[in-house]
């Protein structure tokens, strides 16, 4: 394996890229390069190899993330290990997946397509829009659509593994990089040296008992929310008694009448969907949205399209293309359009706001050219060394059950638990933090049951 040939790129950081086969099958056929960015040992003499990070998305650029977590990495694992992170095969540097679109505020003004569709005529709309949107997707990347999941790019880490010159792997992965984490664990048992699993996502779940769950978790974060700015001074958005209910009426609202932001732009559920999802992710989040709410209801959704725009990007400059790609590859769902009808009505029972809305997320996946390359499965890792898989307890995003779930499927998973209503637990905790810089750096593991409650 060739070794990453490096060259500054700024602020001490250094780039290069890892050639690796587009398609694992055909090893000795056509190959791509996977762009990777690391931040030197700080303290050379005391260095133990390198720390390879994933931010998840998926879709996210590890490299675009980088100063992120070099920002709230601790001094030892700064001084003691190279940072290493890169962009997975389909996102922005490795070879993108290409729809026609950028992830970027969209020259088209018009409102994005329904996602959570009440009429026959609306759902129609959202599976003709979604076939137009696979079709030009595999007009314009047909090439790498089939080999951009989380199995590839698993293979893919272990080439990296081998280009930085570590003998087995440092890791941590947040979020959807616990499925990457997990995967590469499975696959590559005796190549781990140590890994952390933040915000994590059970493997074994099926991909509408995976989005069910997802759906309850972001549901309960939203009462929470609406809770909250009922009650606060830093909310400017009035509720009634039923708070529910006046998100519901203010996206029904949206739905027969897009609300005007500026531009020659206008906001229709889509865009208000996006703007809740992009203040979930933590409570320093929630005054953003609650003004954007408001201002809303009050006719002015600039601050809904601002906050959509910024979702939609996802952390790259092909943010949401990268995204869908990787997750019809992810995630095998039922090829019958006729049945996300009932299956968004079914969700909408246990979670009336993002049910229906993630259920009807998999439509796309269904009409999608390239079909899945995973099989959801227990990821046992056997052979592989203790695992630290962190859980929030109120996690919006990745619920803890899943932690809990993937911490007994490892053979040697290790449950931290962080009590806290944000997402990533890593970037929230300093208990969590010295906890991980202990394993990673020695493999010290707390005592068992262990919970962070800073």
């Amino acid at each position: 394996m060739t070794a990453v040939q490096w060259s500054p790129c700024g602020s001490g950081l250094q780039c290069g890229s890892v050639t690796v086969p587009l398609d694992y099958s055909h090893p000795q056929g056509a190959t791509i390069q996977i762009a990777v960015e690391r931040h030197p040992a700080e303290v050379p003499s005391q260095r133990i190899g390198s720390l390879v990070i994933n931010p998840g998305g998926p879709g996210g650029s590890g490299i675009n993330d980088l100063p992120n977590e070099l920002s709230v990495l601790t001094p030892g694992l700064l001084d003691d290990f190279d940072i290493v992170s890169f962009d997975p095969r389909g996102v922005q540097r490795s070879d993108p997946v290409n729809c026609g679109t950028s992830g970027a505020p969209s020259d088209n003004t018009s409102p994005l397509p329904d996602p959570a569709p009440t009429s026959a005529a609306g759902q129609q709309a959202l599976l003709s829009n979604d076939q137009a949107y696979a079709a030009q997707c595999e007009q314009n990347s047909a090439a790498v659509l089939p080999f951009v999941g989380t199995v590839d790019t698993a293979r893919d880490l272990d080439r990296i593994r081998q280009a930085i010159g570590d003998p087995t792997l440092t890791f941590i992965g947040h979020s959807y990089g616990t499925l990457l984490g997990a995967t590469y664990a499975e696959m590559f048992p005796t190549h781990v040296r140590a890994m952390v699993l933040d915000a994590a996502i059970d493997p074994a779940l099926s991909s509408d008992d995976y989005l069910l769950d997802q759906a309850e978790a972001l549901e309960g974060v939203l009462v929470d929310f609406l809770n909250w700015c009922e009650g606060s001074s830093s909310c400017p958005w009035r509720l009634s008694a039923n708070p529910t209910s006046d998100l519901v009426g203010l996206i029904a609202q949206a739905r027969q009448q897009p609300i005007a932001g500026g531009g020659g732009r206008a906001a229709g559920p889509g865009e208000i969907y996006d703007a809740l999802l992009d203040g979930m992710y933590s409570r320093g989040d929630w005054p953003r949205l609650g003004h954007a709410l408001g201002e809303a209801a009050s006719g002015n959704a600039s601050s809904v399209l601002s906050m959509s725009d910024a979702y939609r990007q996802n952390g790259s400059t092909n943010g949401s293309d990268a995204a869908q790609a990787i997750d019809c590859l992810d995630h095998p769902v039922s090829r019958d359009t006729t049945g996300y009808a009932a299956l968004a009505a079914s969700d909408a029972s246990a979670a009336p706001v993002f049910g229906p809305l993630l259920a009807w997320g998999l439509l796309g996946c269904a009409v999608w050219p390239a079909p899945a390359t995973r099989t959801p499965a227990p990821t046992p890792a056997v052979g592989a060394p203790a695992i630290i898989v962190t859980g929030t307890t109120m996690d919006p995003f990745t619920p803890y059950q899943w932690a809990v779930n993937l911490s007994h499927e490892l053979q040697h998973g290790f449950l931290l638990t962080w009590k806290g209503e944000n997402h990533v637990a890593y970037f929230y905790s300093s208990c969590v933090r010295d906890i991980d810089q202990a394993y990673l750096i020695s493999g010290t593991l707390p005592a068992a049951g262990t919970v962070c409650s800073d």
